[in-house]
């Protein structure tokens, strides 16, 4: 009687100390709540996180820096489920958020702590068009309920998306057309 009670709570065991521990992302970290003194870009800490887009997942990571004409980049790795690579060049300077457009060899503005909502912008492809809608923003994924988000609509030549920023934690899902169609998920 006493090995199949063990057998019985084992799992039981196992799913409560697998839930506790994805539910941190670091020391204090919790993985639906926003830090109060964080950035909706987070540059200058480690990471990795998987995010689900679509039927597929890619993972990001911070790599390390990059110096391009000068100045310095964080260098962000996404590693997608086919094992395909593409890296992303940003850095922050004065509140405004910068990333590197490698075929054009020029910053386009990702996000400035100064803009209010409504605000427009137009990346220097000329064909994608940013907009923050709220800085309260609410999304639903299968893990939580997010409150007090970044809103930015993007449209661009394959789609009309909102993305949605925590403090602290930076991007956490994406919407489509009002459909959840990306979310962080808390595998690490």
């Amino acid at each position: 009687m006493k090995s199949k009670n063990t057998f019985t709570i084992l799992p039981f065991l196992f799913i409560f100390f697998t839930c506790i521990s994805y539910s941190q992302m670091g020391e204090g970290h919790k993985f639906c709540d926003e830090l109060k003194d964080g950035k909706y870009f987070p540059l200058s800490y480690e990471f990795k996180k998987k995010i689900l887009w679509s039927k597929s997942f890619y993972w990001e990571t911070r790599e390390g820096t990059k110096v391009i004409n000068g100045k310095t980049y964080v260098e962000i790795k996404q590693e997608w489920e086919d094992k395909s690579i593409v890296l992303l060049y940003c850095r922050e300077e004065n509140g405004v958020v910068y990333q590197y457009d490698e075929e054009l060899k020029r910053d386009d503005i990702r996000f400035d702590e100064n803009f209010k909502e409504n605000k427009n912008w137009k990346l220097a492809d000329g064909k994608t068009t940013y907009k923050i809608i709220s800085y309260n923003g609410v999304l639903r994924t299968p893990y939580c309920e997010y409150k007090n988000l970044l809103v930015i609509d993007a449209v661009m030549n394959y789609g009309h998306f909102n993305f949605y920023y925590l403090k602290g934690h930076g991007y956490i899902g994406a919407t489509k057309d009002g459909h959840l169609i990306s979310c962080l998920t808390p595998e690490w």
